[in-house]
């Protein structure tokens, strides 16, 4: 981690907000590094976080007056205007590599977040991760676009649930079995539940088998004996 857009996401990832996250002006640092960590391979972080920075590195016109080592009043409230500043450049930073997709991507959440797609959605999808959250909004773009709803419902619900299989039928209602390979938790039912809604077409019905597979002829692993469901 060299930059401070490096750090903050992969605190993003591992679920530390930015508002906890606190940026300082390095005692000691590389002058070819901007992260001043005292470990440079560090990987885990924790909350909150408190980053020392080489603020000159990229940001000597900004920050050489503010830290001018001959005004030594007021070091209080440097290190919190040094915070905000900072914080903001960082913004500046993440928005620099957003297309018009990902803008596209921010809205939706944003909708989901509010409501907009329905109370038990807005409820639910804190249960994703915010990979999983990325992918299943990524593939609602990809829907209106191209109106593709059964092929993308397959594709992000194998996604989410990477040991998935879906099965097709439509002999007189159409139907599709969807066998998970994972254990019924209220998470993984919130996930589910909220994909059925986002992608299945109207007039589908279907049916979930968790962890046990419904017996196929031929297929050794779906007929082990107490394992299998009735279909």
């Amino acid at each position: 981690m060299n930059y401070i857009w490096d750090t903050a996401i992969k605190a993003c990832l591992q679920g530390i907000k930015s508002d906890n996250i606190t940026f300082l002006p390095a005692s000691h640092y590389s002058p070819y590094m901007e992260i001043a960590f005292d470990d440079i391979n560090v990987t885990h972080l924790t909350a909150p976080l408190r980053v020392e920075i080489n603020p000159y590195y990229r940001f000597s016109d900004i920050f050489q007056e503010l830290l001018d080592a001959n005004f030594a009043e007021h070091e209080e409230l440097r290190d919190v205007l040094f915070d905000i500043i900072t914080h903001f450049l960082l913004f500046l930073d993440c928005q620099q590599g957003f297309n018009k997709r990902e803008y596209y991507g921010r809205f939706i959440c944003q909708d989901i977040q509010n409501g907009v797609f329905g109370e038990a959605i807005q409820d639910s999808i804190s249960a994703f991760t915010i990979e999983e959250l990325e992918r299943v909004v990524h593939s609602l773009i990809t829907l209106y676009r191209t109106e593709s709803t059964l092929h993308l419902f397959k594709q992000v619900v194998r996604s989410i649930f990477t040991s998935s299989i879906i099965y097709y039928r439509s002999e007189d209602i159409p139907e599709i079995l969807i066998y998970l390979g994972t254990a019924q938790t209220k998470s993984n039912r919130q996930k589910i539940d909220t994909l059925l809604a986002l992608f299945l077409p109207l007039g589908f019905k279907y049916r979930l088998y968790w962890q046990d597979h419904f017996g196929l002829i031929g297929y050794d692993s779906t007929m082990r004996i107490d394992h299998i469901v009735i279909y």
